[in-house]
């Protein structure tokens, strides 16, 4: 997404419901190798707020900033895999503790601000390092389900898991993999069985820190290497409710460039949410 502003802030389109709810904040750094999408809820200006606080103090923590204690970490001493060791533990250790500046925030503007006791928060944030071995690596903080898939060649592959029911339901062995995709990928319940429109309301039962439950404060943090010719795509769940993976696929293995590609998906996941 290069040209795109470094964040921005954004209500969700579509019904007065999901106007009321839904405040999303994008984080877009190619020069840091940050990119990020955070998702408030509660009151529309609260949500907004609470997305654009959490975007903000990463950009500010894990820019400029971590760019420079990786270098003195990569140049240190020691072998190349103690220095990559090194970097790892440092951008794991600091990706845990990302979200906590805005939970705080939150939590204090809720002692104060009545309609701030309602709020919540979920992210993805994904952080690009370059090794001393010529690897790329990619560091993806996600709490929530807000989506991190990666494009090699035509193939879009996801690489988080989202904080849902209907996950715990898959772990807990109550689905299986096809038919937690096949729920997965519905839009809407009338797309599947009887016996699965049941498990169809927990897609939107997601974990989400709020100013009252912050029993889950840490992110979710995993380290995949990555190629140069990769494509990193980021959605929240309004597109990924609203578009399967294969339709989001189809949309980025078209002559789009990253910012038409971004504005397609996006206009065609509202246009969805408008029809409900």
């Amino acid at each position: 997404n290069n040209g795109a502003p470094e964040f921005r802030g954004r209500v969700e389109l579509g019904s007065e419901r999901r106007k009321s709810v839904a405040g999303v904040a994008k984080l877009n750094d190619p020069e840091h190798g940050l990119f990020g999408i955070a998702q408030g809820s509660g009151e529309e200006k609260i949500a907004g707020l609470v997305a654009k606080d959490l975007i903000a103090s990463v950009a500010q923590a894990f820019g400029a900033s971590l760019d420079r204690q990786i270098e003195n970490n990569l140049q240190g001493p020691g072998s190349v895999d103690e220095r990559i060791a090194r970097v790892h533990a440092l951008v794991e250790t600091q990706l845990k503790e990302a979200f906590l500046p805005a939970i705080a925030k939150m939590r204090s503007r809720s002692v104060i601000h009545k309609e701030f006791e309602g709020a919540g928060l979920r992210a993805s944030i994904a952080k690009l390092v370059d090794l001393p071995d010529g690897k790329k690596r990619l560091y993806i903080a996600h709490l929530g389900d807000a989506r991190v898939y990666i494009l090699r060649g035509s193939l879009l592959t996801q690489m988080t898991e989202d904080d849902t029911g209907l996950v715990l339901q898959l772990q807990a062995k109550f689905l299986t993999p096809e038919e937690y995709e096949r729920v997965d990928q519905a839009r809407a319940p009338e797309q599947l069985s009887r016996g699965h429109q049941q498990m169809f309301p927990l897609r939107h039962d997601v974990a989400t820190v709020t100013a009252r439950n912050y029993t889950r404060m840490t992110p979710d943090v995993d380290a995949y290497d990555v190629k140069p010719q990769d494509r990193l795509v980021i959605v929240n769940d309004g597109v990924q409710h609203n578009l399967t993976t294969r339709d989001i696929q189809n949309w980025v293995t078209t002559p789009l460039d990253d910012l038409e590609a971004e504005d397609a998906i996006q206009r065609v996941a509202d246009d969805e949410v408008g029809r409900k």
